[in-house]
């Protein structure tokens, strides 16, 4: 609401002086021309203090956001008072009608307002900047705006020599017109040379504000983008994370099918070879024989099966475990404040000697320790070669458990091979086989529990070298993390020093 009233007292303002001009004394007084000029020059870098239109924010920090609007806020009213206090000025040098009082009452109002905003509202403006920038930009527009007011100043006892001035050349003309002579005789080259050398330096003295508004508003565009970015590798980043894992798991799992088919194809091929090898022991008719016999189709129809199952549900229920095992986040905990993308961002938008310098020293560091985006793959990388010997060693088991299968039906025939005159070999041979086949089955408990073992040995292990290579990885990033925020404020205050 004071920014609108304002605007529109000012127009009316503007409107007023230049319909109604006061005393000129452009042409008559040598000089007047480089007021013109250096008035104009003035009022085109007052302009320009708010020609810099900052893009829409995307990283939604607040700090970021207040900054911008209150720096774009001081370039806007300086940008709506200083040109309309110009414009009042250069009335006086324009044309020799109106009324004296009210055409300087006007150049007064236009100074008083720009002063009360520099008094008052920038005051606040700049509090709430050092509050969310620090101390160099609120030192940097309060050094700005300081010579902005001393010209002001200058200017102000300036037009109130001038306004004296053409007033007592107006009185010595007793109501007539006033002649160059007059105004010659009491407006001086000096005093006029004063004013435009007021204007001069006022404005030079504008481009540096500019520079002040204009440099913190791109550091804080610069941030912007950085955090914003961050963000966006750091989705991307947990996006490859979880690709990784569900690569790994699936390419992991793979390997238990082939282990499953084979132990699957091992005990449909010998069904067919245990009742034969049964009913060989019956025709024999041997207790022993028949039993062992007996004992090792239980483990052919039903301990493989079994065993399978078991060894299956380790090794889904242990690969997906590791797959889950890295975290799938890229937070690491810091004192409150001191976060390093933060602490750098806020070097950067300090708008301090080596702000920039500090930042781009940093920036890239900084970004390759949160974004360990290769972390995860390095590790399970290292895992798929293991896992893979893994299922070549329980094929390779398969392969030891269907050596002893085949041979149970084959042997079994040998008996039934001899004469049948001599029942007592028969007899010592179906024995024989009964023993043989009772310690193979026996052996079969600690075959098929070692089959299992093997597998959870080897997940375990792998799980565990998971873990230490996400530690060591972490480790190396958290021991960088010790000393890095120390160093960026360190860079801020004291540059390539630091």
């Amino acid at each position: 609401m004071y920014a609108f009233v304002v605007s529109v007292a000012l127009a009316c303002m503007v409107q007023v002086a230049h319909s109604s001009p006061d005393f000129g004394i452009k042409g008559t007084v040598e000089g007047t021309e480089k007021v013109q000029r250096w008035a104009l020059v003035a009022k085109t870098n007052l302009l320009r203090v708010d020609d810099y239109v900052m893009p829409d924010q995307k990283s939604d920090i607040n700090k970021l956001i207040d900054a911008a609007v209150i720096l774009t806020a001081i370039g806007q009213q300086v940008n709506t008072l200083g040109p309309a206090l110009i414009d009042s000025i250069t009335t006086v040098t324009e044309d020799d009608t109106g009324d004296i009082q009210s055409t300087y009452a006007l150049i007064t109002y236009a100074r008083q307002m720009f002063e009360e905003y520099i008094g008052n509202t920038l005051q606040v403006q700049i509090q709430s900047i050092e509050a969310l920038l620090g101390p160099y930009v609120k030192d940097q527009l309060v050094d700005d705006f300081y010579h902005i007011s001393a010209r002001i100043d200058k200017l102000k006892d300036t037009l109130a020599t001038l306004q004296s001035a053409v007033e007592d050349a107006q009185n010595a003309a007793g109501g007539g017109i006033v002649s160059d002579a007059l105004v010659k005789q009491f407006i001086d080259e000096d005093l006029v040379a004063q004013l435009a050398r007021h204007l001069a330096l006022l404005a030079h003295r504008v481009p540096v504000l500019i520079y002040t508004l204009k440099s913190s508003l791109m550091n804080i565009q610069q941030a912007d983008d950085y955090l914003y970015g961050l963000m966006q590798d750091t989705s991307r980043v947990l996006d490859e994370i979880d690709e990784t894992k569900k690569d790994f798991y699936e390419k992991t799992i793979a390997y238990s099918e082939l282990v499953q088919t084979a132990m699957n194809e091992l005990i449909a091929e010998y069904a067919d070879s245990f009742i034969s090898a049964s009913e060989t022991a019956t025709t024999l008719d041997n207790a022993d024989l028949t039993s062992a016999i007996g004992t090792l189709s239980t483990v052919q129809s039903t301990d493989l099966a079994a065993t399978l199952q078991q060894y299956m549900q380790l090794y889904t229920n242990k690969v997906r475990e590791l797959s889950e095992l890295l975290p799938i986040e890229t937070n690491f905990f810091f004192e409150t404040n001191q976060h390093p993308a933060g602490v750098l961002v806020d070097v950067l938008i300090a708008n301090g000697p080596w702000s920039r310098f500090c930042f781009w020293k940093y920036s890239s560091v900084l970004y390759n320790l949160l974004l360990v985006s290769n972390y995860a793959s390095e590790c399970y990388d290292r895992e798929y070669d293991r896992l893979h010997t893994l299922q070549q060693a329980l094929l390779i088991e398969i392969e030891l458990i269907e050596y002893d299968l085949e041979i149970i039906d084959p042997y079994s025939m040998s008996c039934t091979s001899l004469p049948s005159q001599a029942p007592d070999r028969i007899a010592e041979c179906a024995e024989a086989l009964g023993s043989y086949f009772l310690a193979i089955s026996t052996a079969y408990d600690t075959k098929l529990t070692r089959f299992v073992k093997l597998a959870e040995i080897e997940l375990l292990a792998s799980k565990q070298r998971l873990s230490v290579c996400w530690s060591t990885r972490m480790q190396q990033s958290f021991l960088a993390f010790q000393d890095i925020v120390a160093d960026i404020v360190a860079c801020g205050e004291s540059g390539p020093l630091a």
